[in-house]
């Protein structure tokens, strides 16, 4: 590996190489790992600024920016490197299809995950006139609003002096009815103060009195209407104030995304996706190299040897057992029998001839 210079070297670290595997390797080899390593250390550095951007509209502490989006782009340098490293391409097209889907996948959402921040970034301008146009659509809207309200609680105070209007006007009426009458220049036509005066003149104190209790009545409803208004004014307002005041955030801004430029965004998400996924394809298109059948080899012997020692182990277990039965049988023989003239030493000496007799 000293051959290598430190970039190569960083690279392949990246791509999850086994330094002393890709150093047997061809030169083709050490260039394909390391390009897939550039790679993801370029969707890495991709992550980072996305985040920087996507944390920039959530926090104003600088240190706490820089702190989430180191950690957002080791996670995703470590999904990527992870994805590509267990990703083992074999001759059956099917199967390699089954184990690169779940990785598509999640490169598929890591893809989406980074591009949105990047692109808010891009379409800042685009995004904030949506968003402003936006807010004007909904200023008017409650100024329409409050236009309809008040407009109905005019029409409610014009009914309500319209229909008084005309009861006073009938109340004056009758007032010249009786007035008239009394100077003899209508009704009966006579001057004085006689029973028709009395009852055209009992007539209007009647209507009198309820246009009174009719005018007191329609105050109070104008001064429930009046309160009613200066009511609405002030909770519109305080509404109109409200979204004057909105400042927009991030998941506001994504959702603008597909209003502002639809077509550009998708195409930026295809880039990304395209970057996210050129490691997996890199891999899967091209042929078995020597560092895959060098791998393959490292993985069989290792299972080879870890099967042997497995087989060793079950050899060992079984000469113990075998040896715990015969000290056990032994023990058994000497108190059943009774054998006296056999001593302890003569027992152990036998049992380390059996647990040193090899096992046919």
């Amino acid at each position: 590996m000293s051959s290598l210079g430190f970039f190569t070297k960083f690279f392949l670290f990246c791509s999850g190489t086994s330094r002393d595997i890709i150093i047997k390797c061809p030169s083709y080899e050490v260039i394909k790992y390391s390009s897939i390593g550039f790679t993801i250390f370029l969707t890495s550095i991709l992550a980072f600024i996305s985040s920087f951007f996507a944390l920039n509209l959530i926090f104003d502490n600088l240190l706490y920016i820089i702190l989430g989006s180191i950690f957002w782009c080791l996670i995703i340098f470590n999904l990527d490197r992870y994805i590509v490293i267990s990703l083992r391409k074999t001759d059956d097209f099917f199967r390699n299809f089954l184990i690169a889907f779940p990785r598509f996948i999640i490169a598929l959402m890591v893809a989406v995950v980074i591009s949105k921040p990047i692109e808010i970034k891009l379409f800042e301008k685009e995004i904030n006139n949506f968003l402003n146009h936006e807010k004007i659509k909904q200023i008017n809207f409650l100024n329409d609003k409050l236009k309809y309200e008040l407009s109905e609680i005019d029409k409610i105070k014009d009914d309500l002096q319209s229909k008084f209007e005309q009861k006073k006007q009938l109340v004056d009426k009758y007032k010249d009815d009786y007035l008239c009458e009394a100077a003899g220049t209508c009704g009966t036509m006579i001057r004085g103060r006689g029973l028709e005066y009395e009852s055209r003149k009992e007539r209007w104190v009647n209507e009198n009195t309820l246009l009174k209790i009719a005018q007191t009545k329609m105050d109070s409803i104008i001064k429930l209407q009046n309160f009613k208004e200066i009511e609405l004014k002030n909770r519109y307002n305080l509404e109109i104030k409200s979204v004057q005041g909105t400042s927009f955030g991030f998941f506001d801004k994504v959702k603008s995304l597909s209003s502002v430029n639809l077509l550009a965004s998708n195409f930026i998400l295809l880039i990304f996706i395209m970057i996210e996924t050129a490691p997996m394809l890199t891999k899967l298109l091209s042929k078995q190299g020597p560092y895959d059948a060098l791998v393959q080899k490292s993985e069989f012997e290792y299972e080879a040897e870890l099967l042997n020692t497995v087989d060793s182990l079950k050899i060992l277990r079984s000469k113990n057992e075998k040896i715990r039965k015969m000290d056990a049988e032994i023990d058994l023989k000497i108190k059943q029998r009774g054998l006296k003239n056999i001593s302890r030493q003569e027992a152990f000496e036998r049992y380390e001839s059996l647990k040193n007799k090899p096992k046919k």
